[in-house]
């Protein structure tokens, strides 16, 4: 369960990533997919990216059971393949449940007009393209669809590439912060906790998990405005601290 704590009496909107945002964010922010269709399954690392459409393109090997589908079905009726692509965000540090959220993307597969720039360079690979046609985003114990109008229109969120490594180094070199930040949660939220733990950073806010003996909540700490980039990002996350610095410690 997400919880949002009110940490600033002005009021803006959004205060957090829409599910087409998070979907697209999942999808450039995820090193394998997994790619299901009629004539198997395929774990892949590092083989794809996204489009700025959001759409998927992968280079593989000429010689992959997905490449050769792709390749015998060209030229038939049956040329374009239906495929069901799978991603799953895990949380930035080590907590109990990482796994934050799954993106599942139906759409048809078939070789890529052209190759991508420089990713079937080699006499060896192929491009295949994905054109998704359904999104489904199953986060905070919800599974739900998202119209393919609003992923198009959406994009990932501008802080996915260093937000890892940023919560990262919060954890090890900081925890005093972390302390400080879990001021702002509301008290009931605090009851019986263990450890609180930051696992996501993005444009609008930051992510705590309060961890208790049997469960867990996370609590989203809202920026004052949404953000673009990391230097922002910081500087919400310095008011955030001051906010927090002013509050008593929570009972526990």
């Amino acid at each position: 369960m997400l919880l949002e704590a009110q940490v600033d009496t002005r009021t803006h909107t959004p205060t957090r990533p829409s599910q087409a945002e998070r979907a697209r964010t999942v999808l450039a922010a995820a090193a394998s997919v997994s790619v299901r269709w009629d004539g198997g399954r395929v774990d892949l690392l590092g083989c794809h990216h996204d489009d700025p459409m959001g759409d998927v393109i992968l280079t593989l090997e000429t010689s992959s059971t997905l490449a050769r589908a792709a390749q015998a079905a060209r030229g038939t009726s049956e040329e374009d393949i239906p495929v069901t692509v799978e991603l799953t965000e895990l949380c930035a540090v080590s907590v109990r449940d990482r796994v934050r959220s799954r993106v599942c993307l139906g759409g048809w597969m078939s070789l890529a007009h052209p190759a991508p720039p420089g990713r079937a360079a080699s006499t060896g690979s192929v491009g295949l393209r994905i054109d998704v046609a359904e999104v489904m985003l199953e986060e905070d114990g919800r599974h739900d669809w998202v119209t393919v109008e609003d992923y198009r229109r959406s994009e990932p969120d501008p802080l996915h590439l260093g937000a890892a490594d940023q919560l990262q180094h919060l954890v090890a070199h900081h925890p005093d912060a972390i302390v400080t930040l879990s001021r702002l949660c509301e008290p009931e939220a605090m009851l019986g906790v263990i450890r609180v733990m930051p696992i996501a950073l993005d444009r609008y806010g930051i992510v705590l998990r309060v961890e208790k003996l049997r469960d867990h909540t996370d609590v989203r700490l809202a920026f004052r405005r949404r953000v673009d980039s990391g230097t922002e990002a910081a500087a919400e996350l310095r008011h955030l601290l001051a906010e927090g610095s002013r509050r008593r410690p929570c009972a526990r």
